[in-house]
């Protein structure tokens, strides 16, 4: 079997070790696996899953496996998929396209792969699409449109996947059922914000050793995954500011005791900065002209966006230094230069091992429960319409998860 595109298969052996490590830590996977591998509920569905490629994708693709899925699967991230799990997962069958680097070009070619499945007569298409940043939704829908005809849904795994899914609504283009995983509360609340608070420090730290502690560190965007960085930060002392756009969120950032900043006052002020709204240009040319000397830039929303990356490291106006694999220095002029991590891409993804087992376990169930569903129940879902998974579904994802604590919930008379 060679129906992959990885860095090297020798790794496999290395992958299986750190993926069943991880999977002792991921009770609704195991949970899921008693429940449905007799039954084999995905046998003859095909799965396309543009994904990036860590520990616990690669348990949960092989959980997918069990259940009797036939599988393809990509990334979403050029840069931090984890090529061990990628080498393990091609030795034990499962046609996947990714690595730790891909260029532009590769990125696009690996999303193609992951979406045609092959038979005699050319290529088919798959059953359902797991997407993260709806990135392989767009590409799909602009040149291959032929896939939705018989696309029975799409399951969005990310905050931007989620808008990004909505403006095909709004344009009229939407051609699928998606299932909105990312909106469950299970996921938004576990993944988003408990799941940044653990793997943002290990991101940073990894990148740059640097004392957080008693600096002035601006959030972007006060979501889930904003609420998780700003009270980890506060936690190990750091003064922590919060740049918004929406009076309600920012009054519950004001009530957690943050402070509320202008763009203005955080470029002035700040010495770290962190991007989560999902927002292009979220640091733009304007902000990063007012920033201080030795300023640290990173991103955790989606891709590399949300810093105005392009003005940084292609405009040639600056000398960029690769100080280490996930930091460039930028000299601005001869008094500022400022440190930029992970290209801008994820910084706990990049520079680090991203969120732990735990919370991914809990995404990934929703994923399984959302798929059983649709397949279960088409009637209930139309195409081009976007569903929250249903709240029983996501007690179940939460009870499956946390057995422990399951056994001691009251039950009401």
């Amino acid at each position: 079997m060679n129906d992959y595109y990885i860095k090297d298969i020798n790794l496999a052996e290395h992958g299986k070790k750190q993926v069943e490590l991880t999977l002792r830590d991921m009770p609704g996977l195991l949970e899921l696996e008693k429940l449905y591998a007799d039954k084999k509920p995905f046998e003859g569905i095909k799965i396309t899953g543009c994904v990036i490629v860590t520990y616990e994708t690669a348990a949960f693709i092989l959980l997918l496996k069990k259940l009797g899925a036939n599988l393809r699967w990509s990334s979403d991230n050029k840069y931090a998929s984890l090529d061990d799990a990628c080498a393990y997962l091609a030795s034990e069958e499962v046609p996947v396209f990714a690595t730790s680097e891909l260029t532009d070009e590769k990125f696009v070619w690996c999303m193609e792969q992951s979406a045609k499945f092959p038979k005699d007569d050319g290529n088919d298409w798959p059953d359902i699409i797991i997407d993260d940043g709806c990135d392989i939704t767009r590409f799909l829908h602009d040149k291959y449109p032929e896939v939705y005809e018989n696309l029975k849904g799409t399951c969005e795994q990310t905050t931007c996947g989620v808008s990004f899914h909505f403006n095909l609504k709004n344009e009229g283009r939407l051609k699928s059922v998606v299932i909105n995983v990312n909106e469950s509360v299970t996921k938004s609340k576990f993944d988003n914000i408990y799941g940044s608070r653990e793997s943002l420090i290990e991101g940073i730290q990894s990148a740059i050793n640097v004392q957080i502690g008693g600096k002035k560190v601006v959030v972007y965007g006060y979501g889930e995954v904003g609420k998780g960085c700003a009270k980890v930060l506060r936690g190990i002392g750091a003064n922590v500011g919060v740049v918004e756009i929406d009076p309600i969120i920012a009054m519950q950032a004001k009530m957690e005791g943050f402070d509320i900043m202008s763009r203005k006052e955080a470029a002035l002020e700040g010495e770290i900065f962190i991007t989560a709204p999902g927002c292009i240009k979220t640091i733009s040319e304007d902000d990063i002209t007012l920033m201080r000397d030795g300023v640290i830039l990173m991103n955790m929303g989606h891709g590399n966006m949300e810093v105005d990356t392009g003005y940084l490291l292609r405009s040639n106006k600056f000398k960029v230094v690769d100080v280490s694999d996930n930091l460039k220095s930028i000299g601005l002029d001869k008094d500022r230069t400022l440190f930029l991590l992970a290209d801008g891409y994820l910084v706990n993804l990049v520079g680090g091992n991203g969120h732990p087992p735990r919370v991914m376990s809990i995404t990934y169930t929703n994923h399984v429960l959302a798929i059983l569903e649709m397949l279960n129940n088409p009637d209930k879902y139309q195409k081009g319409e976007i569903y929250r998974i249903p709240r029983i579904l996501d007690e179940q994802a939460a009870r499956l998860n946390f057995p422990g604590v399951n056994e001691k919930l009251s039950v009401l008379s």
